[in-house]
C-alpha cells in the first residue's frame, strides 16, 4: 500500500495526497546554549543554560520546517546532533508523512534498542516535519491535527527552584503579577519539614488564590517518597510529580494508591509502549510526555491516545511551542507546561498569562527560524 492510499492515525486523506507531493530534500543542525532568565536548582542538578540543539528541514520545493532538542548536558550536543544528521539520511528523498517516516527509522534503527539520543534524533526530525507540513499547507499545526481549542489551561514552570523562601516567594509574587496564580515548585529540600515550610510560607504570603503543583525530578528515594507524599497530602497540590527513580514503576503504582495527591509522571518514558506499561501498571494518576523523549509529536499523540482509552489525562513537558499545538488536538489534555527558556530567543515563541496560553494562528509550530537565538548564544561567547 503507497503512502497516498494509506490512512494514517493524525492526518486526514487529503493532507496525506499533498503531503506526499513535498519531498524531505536538507536539513541544517546548529547548536546554542543561551543563559536561562533565572539558574534553576533541582533535585537532579543545576541548569544555567539552555543546552539546544536547532533544526531545519528544507523540501525540494524550499519550504522549511523547524524544531529544537534540549539537552540537560551540554556536552551531549555534538552527538545529539550527529545523530539526527546520521537518522535524516534515512528520510531523505521521502515523502512529509511524519507518520511513517517515524515508523521507518524506528524499523530502521529498532537495533539500538529504541530510547536514548537516537529517539531524540527521531523527534527533532518529526517535529520539524510537522512544521513544514503545516507551514506548505499554510496552516497551523492544530488544525491539520483536526483541533479546535485555541485556549489551554497553563502553568508557570520557569522557576520556584530549590532555595532560600525568600528567593523562591519573590518569583511566585513576579508570575503572580504577570497573571499566572498557577505554577510548579521544585522540591528535594534536605527536610520534609524544609518543604512543608516552603509550601505552607507560599500559601500565607500570596493567599489561597494560587494553585500549587510540586516535582521531585526523581529525587527521592523510595522510603522518602512514601513519607513525605503523605505529609503533603494535606496541603491540596495539583499533584507530586516524579518523586522517585523514573524506572520504578511499580513502586510508583503503590505510590499512586497510598496517596491522596495526584502523582504524575512521564517525562522520561521513551516510547508509546513505555507509556503503554505504566499506564497497565496504573503507575501514576496523570501522564505528562516529553515530545522530544517519547519520540517525537506522532509518538506523543500515541501516548495520549492510550491515555485517553483509560481515562487518564495528558499534560505537556516542556517545548511549549510545539505542545500547545498537540495538546489542542487531544480529548484528555489537561495542563499546558509553561517555561520561558526560549522566549527570548525564537520568533514566535508563545507565552501565558493569566493561567492560559492563547495559540495564534501562524502556519507550522509558529518557530520562525533561530536568529534570536544565536544572537543570544554570541553574546554569552563575548562574555
Amino acid at each position: 500500500m503507497d503512502a497516498a492510499s494509506r490512512k494514517l492515525e493524525f492526518i486526514s486523506e487529503d493532507v496525506v495526497d499533498y503531503a506526499v507531493q513535498i519531498i524531505l530534500d536538507e536539513i541544517a543542525i546548529e547548536t546554542a546554549t543561551p543563559r536561562l532568565p533565572s539558574p534553576l536548582q533541582t533535585a537532579s542538578g543545576l541548569l544555567e543554560t539552555a543546552s539546544l540543539v536547532l533544526i531545519s528541514v528544507r523540501s525540494r520545493c524550499g519550504i522549511e520546517g523547524h524544531s529544537y532538542l534540549f539537552s540537560p548536558n551540554e556536552a551531549l550536543l555534538p552527538a545529539i546532533a550527529q545523530s539526527i544528521s546520521v537518522a535524516f539520511e534515512e528520510v531523505k528523498g521521502r515523502s512529509c508523512l511524519p507518520e511513517l517516516n517515524t515508523d521507518h527509522l524506528l524499523e530502521k534503527f529498532k537495533l539500538f534498542g529504541g530510547t536514548g539520543i537516537l529517539t531524540m534524533a527521531f523527534a527533532a526530525i518529526d517535529m520539524a516535519s510537522w512544521d513544514l507540513l503545516g507551514v506548505a499547507l499554510k496552516k497551523p499545526l492544530y488544525q491539520i491535527l483536526g483541533g479546535t481549542e485555541k485556549i489551554l489551561p497553563s502553568y508557570e514552570s520557569s522557576g520556584l527552584s530549590i532555595g532560600h523562601s525568600s528567593q523562591v516567594i519573590a518569583q511566585a509574587e513576579e508570575f503572580l503579577v504577570a497573571g499566572n496564580s498557577r505554577m510548579k515548585v521544585r522540591l528535594g529540600y534536605e527536610t520534609v519539614e524544609q518543604e512543608i515550610s516552603i509550601l505552607t510560607t507560599l500559601r500565607n504570603e500570596l493567599g489561597n488564590q494560587i494553585e500549587l503543583m510540586v516535582d521531585y525530578n526523581q529525587g527521592l528515594s523510595v522510603d522518602q517518597a512514601f513519607e513525605r507524599c503523605s505529609l503533603l497530602d494535606e496541603l491540596g497540590l495539583l499533584w507530586i510529580e516524579e518523586p522517585i527513580a523514573a524506572d520504578l514503576l511499580e513502586v510508583a503504582a503503590e505510590l499512586t494508591i497510598k496517596t491522596k495527591t495526584p502523582i504524575q509522571l512521564g517525562e522520561n518514558l521513551w516510547s508509546p509502549v513505555e507509556a503503554q506499561r505504566a499506564l497497565d501498571l496504573h503507575s501514576s494518576n496523570y501522564l505528562m510526555p516529553d515530545v522530544a523523549k517519547i519520540g517525537g509529536a506522532t509518538q506523543w499523540l500515541r501516548s495520549a491516545k492510550l491515555a485517553a482509552k483509560r481515562g487518564i489525562k495528558v499534560s505537556s513537558h516542556l517545548y511549549p511551542e510545539i505542545s500547545a499545538h498537540l495538546l489542542s488536538s487531544i480529548e484528555n489534555a489537561h495542563y499546558l507546561e509553561y517555561a520561558d527558556w526560549t522566549k527570548l530567543q525564537f520568533a514566535g515563541h508563545v507565552s501565558s498569562k493569566n493561567n492560559q496560553l492563547c495559540i495564534d494562528d501562524a502556519w507550522g509550530v509558529g518557530l520562525h527560524g533561530f536568529e534570536g537565538i544565536r544572537v543570544m548564544s554570541k553574546a554569552l561567547e563575548v562574555v
